[in-house]
């Protein structure tokens, strides 16, 4: 890539940090106007959320952006934001300084931390004051994002995160990985900061947990599966509990004017969780009262206070600490998903070996053996075909985790360079200790590339022998009863020869029909017979036998049915 005057740029100077994030910008108080007042179009009762989807841009034959913004908020206006049961007394975010907040209660306090209007004079000033303090750095905690959350945030959101934070918000309803540092080519220059690193949850539960409502119809976002079917293909007999795999997504944005004003979201699902999980809006507000608060967003690893001056450095510490959660979910997964795949197949094969000892004397046994053989393949492949297609949606996620981690490696990392060694030494750190968390993800990829290989090779390989060992058995079975049928017919022959001949009307044989003369018809035609089969055949078995015959008849040398005897002794 070229300049006008023909100097190149290098990827590093294409995604590098702005310098003018590093000092404070006196910006016009506009900018922290709610987009909403500023848009004076804008019904907030009635089309906000489309009105507002309208920063995303979008072709006029093209509206996905707005569709889905809308189609998840649906319904939702401030009066019934004001006024739903779940919206006004279930707990959803945590605000710093604000402590745990309800969907109404969001609204209300990032909507009066953005309004100073109706003030004069020296009251402007002390609530610009007080509104910079409190603004200075702030941090959002919200779990299970619903309608409401997304209303809330949507009708305070100040101008010059509108954008980014809308993109946000319909990044985390997706379900794809992204990390991503960029500068919105707005009238505003402002930086962004986010990831998004969804992961399937292993948990075992008696009763499958749904996900929450998460619009006004009640219906959820995220969706869970049953995973039962990898120890057996039938129905679970005991009383135990059901294993059963969640979809989540952590998801992470800052986003400010400069590195000592912005804010940092986060939007975390615990649908699954227990009430009593660490998480849990509750248990963060309890820990509060006990003026040990950790940070939400550090999944309680670190206290809310001192937190890092530059935004860039916490970023990194989110992101570090919230891929190895991702990384210990994916491993825990793991295991039991290798264990009880290895433990179906033992059991198949422990069965198709109980099936193939029966008796093979016995008709009715073999039959039997055959059809439960036969269901028992049939289940077999059906297992075969779920459990690929779960291996290939856990190998595809954590594939698409390996390459985001790519592309941001590629892009992205240059945004973490520094002039200040001391800094620059913090940001490699961290980057080290994540770059080692997605190495552990692409081993684990490969862990299980290699189970779904083994179950799709070996296992279909192992079926095809012993399908065809069955079928040579059978192909055996079926020529050693063709064989005793063959000979069957030739015994048989010379007696329905001999019959069919007597039993002809008087006088058409000169033969009177008697036993001794049915013995000497059978004696006439079964030696002709035999040695033109001996004949035919050429089988040694015949020739010792006409030998035989030479022998005891004192014949030396003759040429019988086209077959030479050697000189007798």
């Amino acid at each position: 890539m070229a300049s006008p005057q023909g100097a190149s740029f290098s990827q590093p100077f294409l995604y590098r940090w702005d310098p003018i994030f590093d000092s404070p910008r006196n910006l016009s108080g506009h900018y922290d106007k709610p987009y909403v007042d500023v848009r004076g179009d804008v019904d907030i009762d009635f089309d906000l959320i489309r009105c507002f989807a309208q920063i995303f841009d979008e072709a006029d034959s093209c509206h996905y952006a707005t569709d889905t913004l809308a189609g998840f908020c649906a319904d939702v206006n401030l009066q019934t934001l004001q006024q739903n049961l779940c919206s006004t007394t279930q707990h959803v975010a945590i605000l710093e300084n604000d402590g745990q907040l309800t969907a109404w209660g969001l609204y209300q306090a990032l909507a009066n931390n953005t309004k100073t209007q109706g003030l004069g004079g020296a009251d402007i000033e002390q609530a610009k004051q007080s509104k910079r303090e409190l603004s200075h750095k702030r941090r959002l905690y919200v779990t299970n994002l619903n309608c409401w959350t997304v209303f809330a945030l949507v009708a305070s959101m100040p101008v010059h995160q509108a954008r980014v934070l809308g993109e946000f918000v319909l990044n985390h309803l997706h379900f794809d990985p992204l990390i991503n540092a960029k500068i919105p080519m707005d009238k505003l220059p402002v930086f962004a900061l986010e990831f998004h690193l969804p992961y399937y949850a292993w948990r075992k539960h008696r009763l499958p947990r749904a996900d929450c409502p998460r619009t006004l119809n009640g219906k959820g976002l995220r969706q869970y599966q049953d995973i039962t079917f990898l120890r057996t293909m039938g129905s679970k007999v005991d009383n135990s509990l059901t294993e059963y795999i969640y979809e989540a997504n952590m998801s992470c944005l800052i986003s400010g004017l400069d590195s000592s004003s912005w804010t940092a979201y986060f939007f975390n699902d615990t649908y699954f969780e227990p009430d009593d999980y660490p998480e849990n809006i509750q248990e963060y507000d309890a820990q509060e009262c006990e003026d040990v608060m950790p940070d939400p967003l550090a999944a309680g690893k670190r206290l809310t206070h001192p937190l890092p001056a530059c935004p860039r450095e916490y970023f990194l510490i989110i992101l570090e600490i919230r891929i190895r959660k991702v990384k210990e979910e994916w491993q825990q997964l793991y295991n039991p998903v290798y264990e009880a795949i290895q433990s179906y197949k033992s059991r198949y094969w422990s069965q198709t070996r109980q099936i193939a000892s029966c008796s093979k004397d016995d008709p009715k046994a073999c039959s039997t053996a055959d059809r439960k053989r036969r269901v028992l393949r049939e289940e077999f492949q059906e297992w075969m075909r779920q459990s690929t297609e779960l291996l290939r949606k856990f190998i595809n996620s954590l594939g698409q985790d390996a390459r985001e981690w790519r592309i941001f490696c590629g892009t992205g990392m240059n945004s973490f360079m520094s002039h200040e060694p001391s800094q620059l030494t913090r940001f490699s750190r961290t980057l080290t200790a994540i770059d080692q968390h997605f190495v552990d993800l692409e081993r684990l990829s490969a862990k299980m590339q290699n189970l779904m290989d083994c179950l799709c090779k070996d296992a279909v390989r192992d079926v095809n022998l012993r399908i065809a060992h069955e079928s040579n058995e059978s192909a055996l079975s079926q020529q050693k009863t063709a064989s005793v049928l063959t000979w069957m017919t030739i015994f048989s022959l010379p007696f329905v020869l001999a019959a069919g001949l007597l039993s002809t009307q008087k006088g058409f044989v000169p033969i009177t029909p008697s036993p001794w003369a049915l013995l000497a018809s059978i004696a006439i035609m079964g030696i002709p017979l035999w040695l033109i089969l001996g004949s035919l055949l050429g089988c040694s078995w015949f020739t010792e036998r006409l030998k035989w015959a030479g022998r005891r008849l004192g014949i030396r040398k003759s040429d019988i049915g086209g077959v030479e005897l050697q000189d007798l002794p």
